[in-house]
């Protein structure tokens, strides 16, 4: 079943001199014969002869510590946000009086230095009492032609995204959410400012030697393995700012090839000469991307599997070097929270690895909760 969203109507009264009085802002006598119509005007056409047009501000979430970085790519004005706007005849919305009546997934794009849309809605009028409206924006935004992981849900009049897990290492995936509620025209000259925040947990996987090797030795990475109960899909309540309705099936996500860094990548069967600089003392980010995961209900079982060789030269060998495989997993109880940022610091040593896990809040400040 789909719902329709509520549309807000306005009472004008017009008498018999050509003016139009609006209702229900003030109370006033007419006498009957002097009225000579009277209609319901939806308030997004009425004409906007002296109405402050809504526009918009997009900006990166900001702590008084520090900023959080987005995505490196698109750029944030590279990006198209979704908005809804919710009016309640000037009251403070709630979850009981939701309705996107002003914008219903309204398209905002960066162009000429500034946000802009079409058509222009405008700050509804009021003569007393309250006169708030509120804004859910998200990004990327989802059109008909449906870019594959985020849509709208349609069945509910809460602003809902349906968002699919469908390449965590994509920089597309990288969902965006913020809102204004119960702004009004008064402030900024009837601009709404929004700050983006992150509706995912991002995970950075680095590596680095814990213990020394010879200097005719090589470690390198062959693959990355993450399994667990990570969501593939779920829903984003934009007026809540939380997910729900998570998947619960178990995945695995596997690193290698092209989205290992090209220093860590190993070559396969060649000398150690011919590999590259493999893993240092010095931390490597081993994915050329970062890993973006759809947050976790509570802690889930998370297991990390490497792969990885031990390449070293000698000339008293035939092949003129030798080559130890290493398979190790180590399995971690992890709560994955939107906004956070994981660095998965992995220490190689010649025949086993170290683990240390920070968490950091808002991207910001570290907390050790793994080792």
């Amino acid at each position: 079943m789909t719902i329709v969203m509520a549309q807000p109507y306005k009472m004008v009264i017009r008498v018999n001199n050509g003016t139009a009085l609006g209702f229900p802002d003030g109370k006033i006598s007419i006498p009957v014969d002097d009225i000579s119509e009277v209609t319901f005007e939806d308030i997004n056409n009425i004409t906007p002869s002296t109405q402050i047009p809504i526009t918009f501000q997009f900006l990166d979430y900001s702590t008084s510590v520090t900023r959080s970085p987005l995505r490196k790519a698109p750029a944030l004005t590279a990006r198209k946000y979704g908005v809804f706007g919710c009016y309640n005849n000037g009251e403070p919305i709630s979850q009981d009086n939701l309705s996107a009546n002003i914008m219903n997934n309204q398209l905002v794009t960066y162009a000429d230095g500034g946000w802009e849309y079409a058509p222009i809605k405008y700050w509804q009028e009021k003569e007393q009492g309250n006169n708030f409206t509120s804004f859910f924006a998200y990004s990327p935004y989802a059109d008909e032609s449906n870019n594959g992981f985020v849509s709208v849900n349609s069945t509910t009049t809460v602003p809902m995204i349906e968002y699919k897990s469908i390449n965590p290492m994509d920089d597309a995936g990288d969902l965006l959410y913020g809102s204004q509620t119960n702004a009004t025209k008064n402030t900024n000259n009837g601009c709404v400012t929004i700050e983006s925040r992150h509706a995912l947990a991002r995970l950075n996987l680095k590596a680095a030697l814990f213990e020394e090797k010879d200097a005719n030795t090589k470690i390198t990475i062959k693959s990355v393995k993450i399994s667990g109960q990570i969501p593939s899909s779920g829903q984003f309540d934009l007026y809540r700012q939380q997910w729900k309705n998570l998947s619960t099936e178990a995945q695995t996500f596997t690193l290698e090839g092209d989205n290992l860094v090209a220093d860590l990548r190993d070559a396969g069967e060649t000398s150690a000469a011919s590999q590259p600089e493999g893993v240092t003392y010095n931390s490597k980010l081993i994915g050329v991307n970062p890993y973006l995961f759809i947050p976790t209900d509570g802690e889930k079982v998370i297991t990390f599997t490497v792969e990885y060789y031990v390449t070293t030269d000698n000339t008293s060998l035939t092949t003129g070097y030798a080559r130890v495989n290493h398979v190790i997993s180590k399995t971690f109880s992890m709560k994955l929270i939107a906004g956070y940022s994981y660095d998965i610091q992995i220490g190689f040593g010649m025949n086993s690895l170290r683990y240390s896990i920070n968490a950091n809040s808002s991207w910001t400040s570290d907390v050790v909760i793994g080792f």
